[in-house]
């Protein structure tokens, strides 16, 4: 006899205890035992299904309890690499200059400003101007060559615009003049580029750029520099001296 828990269903009609409690067949085989169970009958059908089932029972059985082989892949996603939270870098705090050496860790924006809008920042701590714009933009940095005592620290406004001066007293000319201060001795105190002698030679290269070596107040920097902040400032237009 064929144990009750092998019996195929007969004619749509389930016998108990067929199939087995999280057992299913799964051959391509199965639609042929059941027309042999039809033609044959149900004893000689069910006796051909245990022989089958003994014969090749990996073939035939798989449990309701195994594993969908696709259910490893869908586990715990892994974290991406890039998620992992990361410290803004230190920024280095700014480095005086002197008059021997040059300002350090320079920002790009000026840190210590406090005005908004267009405007020209001179820094004489660090011996840089920049120039920005009315989106708080840094359109230029420069270095300069200045005094460290003049001007005062404030807010001025450019006053006077001029593409070729000359100091008489010392027989210098310089190119693209732009005034913001009166100064305590009657000279105005402005940008301009490195000045010249009456023979056309420069009091200092553009390696001195950066250092406080001025002498009456003006801000020096190179020509290309200074027709910069000459093109940028208007009459009107703040310098803000830190």
């Amino acid at each position: 006899m064929v144990p009750a828990s092998c019996r195929r269903p007969v004619d749509g009609k389930a016998l108990r205890g067929y199939p087995p409690t999280g057992v299913r067949l799964v051959n391509h085989w199965e639609a042929g035992v059941s027309r042999l169970v039809s033609v044959a009958g149900p004893t000689v059908g069910a006796i051909v299904v245990a022989v089958a089932l003994m014969a090749a029972p990996s073939l035939a059985v798989t449990t309701d309890d195994s594993p969908s082989p696709d259910a490893s892949s869908s586990a715990q996603p892994t974290p991406s690499p890039s998620a992992t939270a990361t410290k803004p870098p230190k920024v280095a705090k700014p480095i005086p200059a002197t008059k021997t050496t040059k300002a350090k860790h320079v920002p790009w924006y000026p840190t210590q400003s406090k005005e908004r809008g267009k405007r020209i920042v001179y820094d004489k701590a660090l011996m840089t101007i920049w120039l920005i714009n009315s989106q708080e933009e840094v359109v230029a940095r420069y270095p300069v060559v200045g005094r460290s005592d003049r001007p005062p620290v404030g807010v001025f406004k450019v006053y006077s615009k001029s593409e070729r001066s000359a100091n008489r007293e010392l027989k210098l000319t310089f190119n693209n003049m732009v005034r913001f201060y009166p100064g305590s001795t009657g000279a105005a105190i402005g940008f301009h580029d490195i000045p010249r002698t009456y023979a056309g030679t420069p009091i200092h290269g553009p390696d001195k750029l950066g250092l406080p070596l001025g002498i009456g107040g003006c801000v020096r920097m190179t020509t290309a520099a200074s027709g910069h902040v000459y093109r940028f400032a208007r009459i009107g237009t703040r310098v803000e001296v830190l």
